[in-house]
């Protein structure tokens, strides 16, 4: 990812510039930006996601302006220390998917030129952020989870290229918007003790209330037909404005304890997102993950029930 190597001195970025087509030197994505105001403007693609207009949720616009400003900042440092195009056109990219409401991801370690220790320090900040998310982040705090996952980049960057104050500067403003996710971010999906597995209960019957979501085994993938009742439970909670929604997610009892435990949680997640994205408000749902502690249709160990693969959803 690291970038400077490609250009090094003015005489060289003379020689790039003047190689370009003379109908490129003023560049193509920023209309009366001059040559001088933008010498690699017709080579790197930094300043097209500034003035799109974002389509998405409250997160992905904080992302959109949050990588928007890091790519102004790596084109316009003009031979500075931070300049990089290469990094420059890498947040332009994100911002400009952010502002389609597209999935952006934050970089991962392996994706950057890091020492094992540098590496194992942002792993460790990834699983954080990730964590985050998994709580309802995107929705219930916007504004400071897009703020970090921006944060986290430019840390990430910013180490790579050896920019120590700038790295310093991104890690605590990183910090201090994760504290502010963590205290905001309340999806509770992994605060059951499944070490001692609780009575199973009999097979569910769907109420008016009720929906129960099947999956596939082994997936966060909707069983054929599904994908229509979570419609339904979409419909229903927004009909009843008033109504908490209660998410339980399930795993039948194939596979070890721990492993069901997390796929319970994911499925759970998967059917969160849903409903918030589809409109029902963040603060009306809350959600957990039991694995195969609570099995909706009585089995043995080690059998692969569909009807054990499923998400409750419960109005109440």
């Amino acid at each position: 990812m690291k970038a400077k190597g490609l250009f090094v001195g003015a005489s060289l970025a003379v020689a790039v510039s003047m190689a370009a087509p003379a109908y490129a030197i003023t560049p193509f994505n920023v209309p009366g930006t001059d040559f001088w105001d933008h010498p690699f403007g017709s080579v790197f693609d930094t300043r097209s996601g500034l003035d799109l207009e974002s389509n998405g949720i409250a997160f992905n616009q904080g992302l959109q302006a949050g990588y928007a400003e890091l790519s102004e900042e790596r084109s316009d440092a003009w031979l500075g220390a931070d300049w990089d195009f290469v990094d420059g056109e890498l947040f332009n990219h994100k911002a400009r998917t952010a502002a389609k409401n597209s999935l952006v991801l934050p970089d991962a370690p392996m994706d950057r030129e890091l020492t094992e220790e540098q590496a194992a320090t942002f792993q460790a900040a990834l699983e954080r952020l990730r964590s985050g998310f998994d709580r309802g982040a995107r929705y219930l705090a916007p504004a400071d989870a897009s703020f970090a996952q921006v944060k986290y980049d430019c840390w990430i960057e910013a180490t790579e290229d050896g920019r120590t104050g700038d790295a310093e500067g991104c890690r605590a403003e990183f910090e201090s918007a994760m504290a502010a996710v963590e205290a905001q971010a309340n999806f509770a999906l992994s605060d059951i003790n499944y070490e001692t597995p609780a009575a199973a209960v009999v097979a569910a019957t769907p109420t008016a209330d009720q929906f129960i979501v099947l999956f596939d085994f082994d997936s966060t993938v909707y069983a054929p037909g599904n994908a229509t009742i979570v419609s339904e439970a979409l419909r229903a909670a927004l009909a009843n404005p008033n109504a908490s929604v209660d998410i339980t997610g399930h795993a039948d009892s194939s596979g070890a304890v721990a492993y069901n435990q997390t796929l319970s949680e994911r499925r759970a997640n998967r059917v969160i997102d849903e409903l918030v994205s589809g409109g029902v408000d963040a603060i009306r749902v809350s959600g957990r993950g039991v694995g195969e502690t609570q099995l909706l249709i009585p089995t043995g160990d080690g059998v692969r029930e569909e009807g054990n693969r499923a998400v409750v959803i419960q109005l109440n």
